[in-house]
């Protein structure tokens, strides 16, 4: 009686620890639609829409707020391709400088540290940026 339930136990986990990794990916194959192209994976478009988009941090979004800064949907898009110029040529902190406002942006990440409008740049230093982006 021991050894039926152990073995029902036995198959039972093999087969929850089975369906894990086909649900997780380990076993993840890409489908191939009519075309004969190869289909991304939901997580490969949800990482690359999450790696492709500007945050802000907590002490940016005051700063836009107190500023008075507002950043647009192109605006957003313009950060972003200025992130991916400074990540080309090897920068990790930029200096981003837009219309009238100043981002200091973390490239790799895309994130947003602290922002300036031109009255706040008026003889200030900029210090810990590697490079800066001028769009």
């Amino acid at each position: 009686m021991a050894d039926s339930i152990n073995g029902n136990y036995y198959r039972l986990n093999d087969a929850i620890i089975r369906q894990t990794e086909r649900i997780t990916g380990t076993e993840q194959k890409k489908t191939t639609n009519g075309t004969g192209k190869t289909d991304d994976s939901f997580q490969q478009l949800l990482e690359q829409q999450i790696n492709s988009t500007v945050t802000f941090s907590k002490h940016a979004n005051i700063r836009k707020e107190q500023r008075n800064i507002e950043v647009s949907d192109s605006d957003l898009e313009k950060l972003g391709s200025a992130c991916d110029q400074a990540q080309k040529k090897g920068i990790d902190n930029a200096l981003i400088m837009m219309g009238d406002s100043a981002f200091i942006v973390n490239a790799a990440d895309k994130h947003v540290i602290t922002v300036m409008d031109k009255n706040e740049m008026k003889n200030k230093l900029v210090n810990d940026i590697d490079g800066a982006v001028f769009i």
